[in-house]
């Protein structure tokens, strides 16, 4: 997995002058995955970029800087999108009165690094078309493609070796508390993740010896 396919693109995201200053506060203590949930409606193949996924984050939502430290695209490449030092506006919740003891809201964002894999994981897409109707996506590419799987194990073995991360804090978006979404998709097999990195962790480490 030393061989992953990296580029660096914060400098060219939007907001990306911004960052600098704006350093987390907190140790990082997990990896959270996502899936950016937008296909090409005839393909079913994932057109986004870190580029078009933070345009949207910062002209569209009004956001500071994009949400996603790292996005793995279809063939394997991986954008290096924020900076690790800043948090991500990716997994905020609203508990104003910190019911849940999650920094109102914010331990996902302040504590979890977040990768997105570009594409929607799901089974029976649909889009809504010009004529307002609801039409259904080609069930291809519901699931990660093989490189991009490769990758994204890759990436996060790493980041898990670079901050002492465990295996189990490796999480879907769906499963962070106070967090209601199917992302990263049904069909992102993240049981299967934490698995691999696991396996591939030991390995590393076996080999170290």
């Amino acid at each position: 997995m030393d061989d992953l396919r990296v580029r660096d693109v914060r400098s060219q995201m939007p907001g990306g002058n911004h960052i600098h200053s704006a350093r987390r506060t907190g140790d990082i203590l997990g990896v959270a995955i996502h899936h950016s949930a937008s296909v090409h409606p005839s393909s079913g193949l994932s057109l986004d970029t870190a580029q078009s996924i933070f345009q949207d984050h910062v002209q569209n939502r009004g956001w500071e800087h994009g949400g996603y430290h790292y996005v793995v695209l279809a063939n394997g490449l991986i954008e290096y999108a924020l900076d690790e030092a800043v948090a991500g506006y990716h997994a905020g919740i609203k508990d104003p009165t910190d019911a849940l003891q999650l920094e109102q809201g914010q331990f996902w964002n302040r504590h979890y690094l977040a990768v997105c894999v570009a594409g929607w994981f799901e089974d029976d897409r649909r889009y809504k078309g010009p004529d307002g109707q609801r039409h259904l996506i080609p069930n291809r590419f519901t699931r990660p493609t093989e490189a991009q799987w490769r990758a994204v194990v890759g990436l996060v073995v790493q980041l898990c070796e670079r901050y002492a991360i465990q295996a189990e804090n490796v999480r879907g978006h769906r499963e962070l508390t106070g967090c209601r979404t199917r992302c990263p998709g049904a069909n992102f097999d993240l049981d299967g993740l934490r698995a691999a990195v696991l396996a591939l962790t030991d390995a590393r480490h076996s080999a170290a010896d």
